[in-house]
């Protein structure tokens, strides 16, 4: 499937080229846009694989809508800008889904960044995933532990007793034992 790309320049001359460009190397530009404002509403709408941001963008400044696409998550961001430029972006480079890139364009570097960065966008992204079904897994061991700790002391059984009871109640009411847990923990406390 091929990267979604969403262009942003000031230069519609420049904005054609690097769209012609990013296409005859197998990327599919989604969209090209003039001005700050309209790109981060398309952003917003299209959600792209990858966003290039060339400094001449008018309306909202790049380093506003480039913190706002990476601090909110929604896609990597390349900046394209001058290297005087480069050091309004020391904080916003400590992400690992910004990078900004010098003008003159280096084409094999472009390339290189734009694959790296949707890489690494996507390892982010599984990994935050995985960090999240972890916490979802104990926070549902801490509630069947905490119900059945509860059974245990106010109905005077064992572990595996309470445990019991709890999966007996999921399956005789079709009802998932974290729910059942849930329930008996409201009713005791």
């Amino acid at each position: 499937m091929a990267i979604r790309v969403l262009v942003g320049a000031g230069k519609e001359k420049f904005q054609k080229q690097l769209s012609k460009f990013l296409q005859n190397n197998g990327y599919l530009v989604i969209g090209e846009v003039d001005d700050g404002y309209d790109y981060l509403r398309r952003v917003h709408s299209v959600y792209p694989d990858i966003c290039i941001i060339d400094s001449s963008i008018r309306g909202l400044s790049c380093q506003e809508l480039s913190e706002v696409i990476v601090l909110e998550n929604i896609a990597p961001v390349i900046l394209l800008l001058n290297e005087y430029d480069l050091q309004n972006y020391l904080t916003l480079s400590q992400e690992a889904t910004f990078v900004p890139i010098v003008k003159p364009l280096n084409k094999s570097i472009l390339l290189n960044t734009i694959e790296l960065l949707v890489k690494t966008n996507r390892n982010i992204k599984r990994l935050k995933s995985e960090v999240d079904t972890l916490k979802q897994k104990k926070d549902e061991k801490y509630i069947l532990q905490k119900a059945k700790k509860l059974l245990m002391e106010n109905m005077h059984l064992d572990e595996e007793q309470a445990h019991r009871r709890i999966q007996k109640q999921s399956m005789d009411k079709g009802i998932s034992k974290i729910k059942i847990a849930e329930a008996i923990i409201l009713m005791y406390e």
